[in-house]
Parts: structure tokens; sequence; C-alpha cells
């Protein structure tokens, strides 16, 4: 946990007690108490969402290096490499490359069963341009995970024949994240990368 993870936990903590506080000012009829905290607790909002926003515009744009492993609690994903396909997974198509990227996806759980049904990834060109999969092949980044338990996924995407992949953005939900300070996928920052040793290119 971060210094921006515990600063976000209390700020919640602190709204919720704002929150009850109006309620019980509204429901005694204190409405001047209510009032004063009322706008107190859109001052602090206001300020946070503030903060939030600036160091998401001015904070750079973070990078993992080929099989980093970034974790989302105790859901864990490394890109490791991606090499053009010997095939055709996506179909026919002219004027286009296939490629194939390899993830491997583990827990560090040590109790429970898990999956992360709202992860989902995109390659990145040279140029930045963002592509989804095209086709699904075996396991997939939602598949269930056992305690300590890891698996590979194959990840086939389609590129103009000019473009060559830079890396992967790894997605694994916007919520908390996209209001938590600093964090890789808050508002309006750009969602980090992970590089991928291309290891083929005809």
């Amino acid at each position: 946990m971060t210094l921006f993870d515990l600063f976000f936990l209390i700020s919640v903590l602190f709204a919720l007690v704002m929150a009850v506080r109006i309620a019980v000012f509204a429901i005694r009829g204190h409405w001047q108490a209510a009032g004063r905290s009322s706008r107190f607790l859109g001052l602090f909002v206001a300020l946070y969402a503030t903060v939030l926003i600036s160091v998401s515009l001015l904070r750079p744009r973070s990078f993992y290096v080929p099989s980093e492993r970034r974790c989302f609690d105790d859901w864990c994903a490394a890109a490791l490499s991606v090499n053009t396909a010997a095939d055709a997974p996506c179909g026919p198509s002219e004027g286009a490359r296939d490629w194939i990227a390899l993830v491997e996806v583990s827990s560090v759980a040590r109790g429970i069963r898990q999956r992360a049904s709202d992860a989902h990834a995109e390659l990145e060109d040279q140029q930045g341009k963002r592509y989804q999969p095209c086709a699904t092949t075996g396991k997939s980044l939602n598949d269930v995970l056992g305690p300590g338990e890891s698996f590979r996924v194959y990840l086939p995407f389609r590129l103009p024949r000019n473009a060559t992949p830079a890396g992967m953005v790894l997605h694994h939900g916007d919520f908390p994240g996209v209001i938590i300070i600093g964090a890789d996928q808050s508002l309006f920052h750009p969602p980090a990368l992970q590089r991928l040793t291309v290891e083929r290119q005809p």
C-alpha cells in the first residue's frame, strides 16, 4: 500500500463521517449546522478533485520492463513477449500483420480462489495507437486462479503491416484507481505501459 492509497482510504472515511454528520444534523433539524458541514464536505471534495487532476496531468507516464509483474491486490500479471503469428488467428486480411502477445497471470492470495472479471489488455504500437485482441484462444485473463497458481495467456492482435508493438496496456477495472491520487489508472493520467520483448518480426 502506497501513501496515496492510505490518503485515499482516509479521505473516504472522512467523507463518510461527514455525510453521517450532515444526515444527523438534518434529522434533528439543525439546518445551519448541516449546511456548514455540507459546504465543508463540498470544499474538501473539490480540493481532492483538483489535486487528483493536477497530479494526473503533471505526473509522467509509468513504464514497466518486460516480464515485470504488476499486482492489483492479489491478482498479478506480467507482459512477457510478443511475436508475429505463423498463421492468421484473426482471419484472412491484406495489409495487416497478426501478433501474439504472451501474458503470465498469477495469484499471491494464500487461501482463496479468484478471478479478474474486468481485466483486459490492449496492444500499443510505437505511434501510441492501441488495439483490442482480435480473437480468443485458450486461457483468458478472466479465468479463475487458485491460491498461488499461475497460467499463461496468448492474446492475438491485428496491426497494420507497418506498425510495430511498443508494449501492452493492462486494465483491471476503473474503480477505485480512477479516483486515487498518483495511481497509474487515475483520471486523465496516461495508462501505464508494460514493455514487451519483440521476439520475431519477419
